[in-house]
Parts: C-alpha cells; structure tokens; sequence
C-alpha cells in the first residue's frame, strides 16, 4: 500500500510539471456560437470517472481528485495506469442533508470505451458514459474561490438570460485546468451549464 502511494505522487506530479493542462487531452468539442465572451460548443460523448464528495464548495475538488487520480495511476482490477486528461470537473449533487454533495470527475481518454476501461478497486467511484450535449461556457483566469465562481457564475447565466438562440438546462458546473502549483492568477477556470436550441439551428 505504500508502495502504490509513493508511486501515485511520484506519477502525478511527472504527469503535471511535465504536461501543461492545456497540453492534456481533453473532451472533444466544436464551438457552435459565441455570445460576448461566452463560447456555445458541442461536445461529443466522452466517459467520466466520478466520484460523490459532501462539504464546502472550495474543498470539494480536493477530496474527490486523490481517489480519482488513485484510478488512473493503478488503483483498479486491471493495475493499468491510464493517461492524464484535463479538466478536473465539478458539479452539484441533490443531497437530503445540510451538506453540499459535489460530483468530481475526470474524463477518460478517447482510446477507452466501457468495456475497457478497468473497473476500479474504490467503491466510491463510477464510470459514465456521457452523451453528446450543447455546454454554454464562460472562460476566466483567478482562484479557486467559491466568490470568484459565483461572479463568473452570475455573467454567464446574465448572457444566456439576454440571448434568445440559447437556454438554460440545469445546474452550472465548474472546471479548473490547472495542478495547485500554479500561480492563482495564471490559473485557467470555466463555469458551464447544459443549454438547449430556444429557436431551430441550421448546424
């Protein structure tokens, strides 16, 4: 067990000082409209790793990445390390209690499908197929702060609000491109939501 702990750490931080996140493989998408600074794209269906973590909005991130990244560097039945992606994905959960309950996620890479991808050792996480969906996306750079999220949050659901092509379809979700080394203000972040098409589109 602490040999596969060493290991971990070790291939972690080769895989995040030696590959920028934006060098990172990442879910497939094409940008199908733009609204101001809000980018409209589809994204083709991609599997995510995910795991269910309960707390603050700031510390969720952490506690779902070290089970995650355990995943992909041999903590399944397979002991298979499975590339790095970008980026580390946030989204609520209902909860039944006080607690905020938050889905992290990694994607999985292109060249693995369900049947085989290995499963994992951590009953905790769960691989999921997710189809094709239309994400309106809003880009900023800063910390990691539940403030800074929210100002972000709040612009990009004001433009959705103005724009009559595009709706909203269910909750925002947070992604953040960048290992914890980074210089909070170099350090790449985007708030998401699904839409839907208000009016008929040609593409």
């Amino acid at each position: 067990m602490e040999v596969r702990r060493w290991r971990f750490f070790i291939l972690f931080a080769l895989s995040v000082t030696t590959f920028p996140a934006r060098a990172l493989e990442q879910p497939e998408y094409q940008v199908i409209d733009q609204i101001g600074g809000v980018e409209v794209r589809k994204y083709a269906p991609h599997i995510v790793a995910r795991t269910l973590v309960s707390g603050e909005f700031s510390d969720a991130a952490s506690k779902g990445f070290k089970p995650l990244a355990g995943y992909i560097f041999g903590a399944n039945d397979q002991d298979q390390n499975i590339s790095m992606t970008a980026p580390v994905g946030q989204a609520p959960a209902p909860s039944s209690t006080a607690d905020s309950r938050y889905w992290i996620t990694f994607s999985m890479p292109k060249s693995w499908s369900m049947q085989t991808l290995p499963n994992p050792t951590n009953d905790g996480i769960e691989l999921v197929q997710i189809p094709e969906q239309t994400i309106a996306v809003l880009t900023y750079k800063g910390s990691w702060s539940q403030k800074r999220f929210k100002k972000h949050e709040s612009e990009l659901l004001a433009t959705l609000a103005a724009a009559p092509s595009w709706s909203q379809s269910g909750e925002t979700r947070w992604s953040r491109y960048d290992p914890p080394f980074v210089p909070w203000f170099m350090r790449t972040n985007e708030v998401a939501v699904e839409v839907l098409a208000s009016t008929p589109r040609s593409n």
